[in-house]
């Protein structure tokens, strides 16, 4: 009975000890903040005491992550839970940055100081940085698509930020290194807003998350209180965008920002039919076919056009008789600016699309082709 008695006495605490060990990790079980995000559609952002979580959705894949990660403070010390995701050490002091959107967006936080290299320095209008990397206090890493390895393990950044594409495999041997690879996939959000507002996402990256919000609450109210003024127009001009290029016409298809932009502005965008998130290639006999009664034609090209060059380069153009605004993108800051300020491409194509509204714009993109 004694020995009886003593496996009694052990099992009984034994299941209070794993009682209390459960209610206490229960009473320990942290519940974060949700930021609220209103437009941005792949993009989740956690707050907890000690760290913020970030979720991105696979844009092309939306069941599953495109990736996680958890901000820490360098200087906090703390060991997040390993599945919170990649530790990504913030704020970022010596990034790779892949983009010249990005690079923009950076030294729009005053944030300069964390671009540690960039990659395709032929396509950066910005010339602080095409400086800083010609005296060599920034590394010049090569192809965005395949980003040059040994600058990347010299330069030893604490983040890379890459802009994912569908199908394209990856960074390669970049992705065994063990850096910190953030996807920036902002520019498959299929709002203007949507992706202006991983704004948020970015200031928290750089310590900047109070002036990216401030940013991102000063462009959604621009932007929808230009919508407001759109709305009252009862015309809605046919728009045709882009150029055809090798024989094919990439146009942005239903789902993209752009699309949503153009029907912003007050515009009836002749390709709002085509199925997708991003931008879809046509030939140019069937953009052709449908672009012959546009009334407007918008175009971005790097340099100098002339629509006399353009229809001796495609003998079809010449169908087509809507006046052309075009961009050029070699002194432009378009793609710089707006993908975080459209607010400003709006006002200017409200303005072009609707002078009888008084729409005057600060920022013009897009001027009227006249050879």
């Amino acid at each position: 009975m004694h020995k009886r008695y003593i496996i009694y006495i052990y099992i009984v605490l034994s299941l209070l000890m794993l009682s209390c060990n459960g209610a206490r990790t229960g009473s320990l079980a942290e519940k974060g903040d949700t930021l609220r995000l209103h437009y941005a559609r792949n993009l989740t952002i956690v707050t907890f005491s000690d760290r913020t979580e970030v979720t991105l959705r696979n844009p092309w894949d939306t069941l599953h992550a495109l990736g996680k990660y958890c901000l820490v403070e360098s200087s906090s010390g703390s060991f997040p839970p390993k599945q919170a995701g990649t530790v990504v050490h913030v704020p970022l002091r010596n990034a790779g940055i892949f983009s010249s959107v990005h690079l923009a967006l950076l030294h729009e936080l005053k944030a300069d100081s964390a671009v540690g290299g960039i990659c395709d320095l032929q396509f950066c209008n910005q010339q602080e940085f095409r400086e800083a990397v010609a005296d060599g206090r920034i590394a010049n890493l090569g192809n965005s698509v395949q980003p040059s390895l040994e600058q990347i393990i010299d330069l030893n950044p604490d983040a890379l930020l890459p802009s994912p594409f569908e199908n394209s495999g990856g960074l390669g041997r970049v992705e065994t290194l063990g850096i910190p690879i953030i996807w920036c996939a902002d520019y498959m959000e299929n709002t203007p807003l949507g992706r202006a507002e991983w704004i948020r996402f970015y200031g928290r990256l750089l310590g900047k998350a109070e002036e990216a919000d401030s940013i991102f609450s000063t462009v959604e109210s621009r932007y929808q209180e230009l919508c407001a003024v759109a709305r009252k127009t009862t015309t809605r001009p046919r728009l045709l965008s882009e150029m055809p290029w090798s024989g094919q016409w990439t146009l942005p298809a239903a789902g993209s920002s752009s699309s949503k932009l153009y029907a912003d502005a007050g515009a009836e965008y002749l390709f709002a039919h085509l199925k997708g998130n991003g931008s879809i290639p046509l030939s140019t006999e069937k953009v052709v076919d449908k672009a012959i009664n546009a009334d407007f034609w918008l175009i971005k090209h790097h340099g100098n056009l002339s629509r006399q060059q353009m229809i001796s380069d495609t003998p079809l153009l010449s169908g087509i008789k809507a006046p052309i605004w075009w961009c050029d993108t070699s002194v432009t800051l378009i793609y710089e600016e707006t993908p975080f300020h459209p607010e400003r491409l709006l006002e200017n194509l409200i303005a072009i699309f609707h002078p009888e509204l008084g729409i005057e714009a600060s920022y013009s993109y897009f001027k009227p082709l006249t050879n």
